[in-house]
């Protein structure tokens, strides 16, 4: 039997009252525990939350929840945020109400396939004759209209025909391979300088120029904020991945139990 899930993130949100008393409960300190259960084995999720899902945990939901499964997403945060990472995260049939936002997994599984039968053609009929004395005629006419130099046009003396060695000599001239100084980090707009060492541009936006100027033993910046939320909300690169749900203030980590 499929199994029915509460997951409560959001302390503002109050109990849905269609909530059977049989639906396992979730709270903050159980979103690792998301990575360990069956895919296809939740008939429908309850989730309250703050903030939208990361892109991975809300891929690793879809993955858990059975084809044609419900997601009931309550939030007292934007709906559109909501509506939009659900979207995005492969649910159908997405609708919104006052305070929550209701999808669904699409009902076919993941890799499924269909064969689709091919249309029978009349072969004899006036039709299929006509559409063949078309094709004929096209071909004819592709074959007039493709330009082409004949064994006598190569051998004439006035056309200079380029060396392909040299080709290929001018386009290595343009790449950098004495060493990886045109390699750019896919999380940095930072490029990296002629030495070989990542330099902070002039109006770096990426952050980067703050981290140079930082005291590397202080603890990491938040780039999203939501970092204190969990596993749920963090990015791929998060550096409190694995880490438990947070608050922060100057520093101060507290846990949330």
């Amino acid at each position: 039997m499929a199994t029915q899930l509460y997951f409560a993130l959001d302390p503002k949100i109050n109990l849905p009252s269609d909530i059977p008393k049989s639906a396992v409960r979730w709270g903050p300190e159980d979103q690792a525990k998301l990575s360990g259960v069956k895919a296809g084995s939740m008939s429908k999720a309850w989730v309250s939350s703050p903030a939208p899902f990361s892109s991975a945990y809300i891929a690793h939901l879809l993955t858990v929840i059975a084809p044609g499964g419900e997601l009931s997403f309550h939030t007292s945060g934007k709906l559109s945020d909501i509506e939009r990472s659900l979207l995005f995260g492969g649910f159908t049939d997405i609708k919104t109400s006052a305070s929550s936002v209701v999808a669904r997994k699409p009902k076919f599984a993941m890799g499924a396939a269909k064969k689709f039968k091919k249309a029978r053609i009349e072969h004899g009929s006036e039709h299929t004759k006509e559409n063949k004395v078309d094709e004929k005629k096209e071909a004819e006419k592709a074959k007039r209209d493709v330009w082409a130099l004949g064994d006598d046009d190569l051998a004439d003396d006035d056309i200079d025909l380029e060396d392909e060695d040299d080709l290929l000599e001018r386009e290595t001239d343009k790449v950098d391979v004495t060493g990886p100084t045109n390699v750019k980090d896919k999380n940095r707009d930072c490029g990296v300088g002629p030495e070989g060492k990542r330099k902070a541009c002039k109006d770096c936006t990426c952050g980067f120029a703050e981290e140079l100027k930082g005291d590397p033993e202080a603890a990491p910046n938040s780039a999203c904020g939501n970092c204190g939320l969990g596993d749920a909300f963090r990015c791929s690169t998060c550096p409190y991945l694995g880490k438990p749900a947070f608050t922060s203030k100057e520093n101060v980590v507290k846990l949330v139990l």
